[in-house]
């Protein structure tokens, strides 16, 4: 009922009082003991009155540019690690039954290291030193900034509505450039346009909220619709006092010219080494990564991904379409759109071979099924 409620009233998330959002430990997801309970601020309070519940109450997250800031170890992480995982929804006793966050959601960061297939970066990086194509970006070991380029742009191919991103995260020369290093470095020596220079257009031209957590830098106070402290684990609305105090700085200045649309036309050849002695040789590593044949996918970084039994359902979603739809014709958008349809009809299931369906399946959404693909 809240997930339908949510895009009504103009939301893209919401956090209920009392819910319990710290954990017991770094690796366990528990709620803590005595953990302090959530408390809306005020101006951001929202009423819902569910079907079998009656009224409840809570911290309602418009959709547009959200800022969470505050001291170490107040709560900024805590929170966007339960609205990033509020695109499940949770069994009782969890703490963080009542997060729902837009069911599109997805966390993105920086990856050193990954893959990146024929990606166009262009609305972030361009006119590279050494010539380096970005309408069409290849490499086998993306450095910070391009991977998290990369993962926008793939991401908006995904059909997300919000982005998730914390700071420590993320890649610092992505995200901002202060108004000394725009004079030191002229912008036409720069071949990032960072994040804070795009994030206004996507919400804009594609519908895209963003919810960041920042620790460090203050140049989002300038463009944030809502700004949220976490004080001690209680959040606070703070955005006409940062305002205030962000107009004693110089205004950020954004590049004059639209960016093009991303193109998607990336069509994808069939693999003929994946059937080795008349099999399919399939393989998942826990939460981290599929191997596939001789190829290993790296999926340590898709941090939406919870459960191991996502990973095997991956697996045989690589395998059905390595062996029913890639042509070299389709692209990589319809050959997902053809696996989604089936799971749709028969689930997990849908996606073997043969009559040998395995146990241990769980269904990823089409977020995920785009990042694996993107990282094979």
């Amino acid at each position: 009922y809240i997930r339908k409620e949510l895009p009504k009233r103009g939301l893209c998330a919401f956090v209920a009082n009392g819910s319990v959002l710290p954990r017991e430990s770094g690796i366990s997801s528990r709620p803590m003991r005595d953990g302090i309970a959530f408390q809306s601020p005020k101006e951001q309070e929202v009423t819902l009155e569910l079907p079998h519940k009656g009224k409840i109450t809570g911290m309602g997250i418009r959709k547009g540019i959200t800022l969470i800031v505050g001291g170490g170890y107040h709560g900024k992480s805590t929170l966007l690690k339960a609205l990033e995982l509020g695109v499940y929804n949770h069994i009782a006793g969890d703490g963080r039954e009542y997060v729902i966050t837009d069911a599109t959601a997805v966390k993105l960061r920086a990856e050193d290291g990954r893959s990146i297939q024929k990606t166009d970066i262009s609305m972030f990086i361009n006119d590279l030193p050494n010539g380096k194509d970005t309408t069409s970006f290849c490499t086998e070991d993306a450095s910070g900034s391009t991977s998290q380029a990369a993962n926008v742009i793939e991401e908006i191919e995904a059909g997300t509505s919000l982005f998730l991103i914390d700071e420590d995260t993320s890649a610092t020369n992505f995200m901002v450039r202060d108004e000394l290093m725009q004079q030191v470095i002229h912008r036409d020596m720069e071949p990032i346009t960072p994040f804070i220079e795009r994030v206004r257009e996507l919400y804009r031209e594609y519908g895209i909220s963003t919810v960041l957590v920042a620790g460090s830098s203050g140049s989002y106070f300038q463009i944030a619709d809502q700004i949220v402290q976490m004080d001690k684990y209680v959040p606070k609305e703070i955005t006409e006092l940062a305002k205030k105090a962000a107009a004693d700085y110089p205004a950020l200045k954004f590049p004059e010219e639209k960016p093009k649309e991303p193109s998607y036309d990336r069509k994808v050849r069939r693999n003929p080494g994946i059937r080795q002695k008349g099999r399919v040789k399939l393989k998942t590593m826990g939460r981290d990564a599929i191997m596939i044949g001789h190829e290993t996918i790296n999926l340590r970084y898709v941090e939406q991904l919870v459960d191991s039994e996502q990973l095997n359902t991956l697996g045989q979603i690589v395998r059905f379409l390595e062996e029913e739809v890639f042509d070299g014709k389709k692209t990589l958008g319809q050959a997902v759109e053809q696996a989604e349809k089936l799971l749709d009809k028969r689930g997990p299931a849908g996606m073997c071979e043969g009559n040998i369906v395995p146990g241990n399946l769980a269904r990823p959404r089409i977020q995920e099924i785009y990042a694996c693909m993107n990282r094979y």
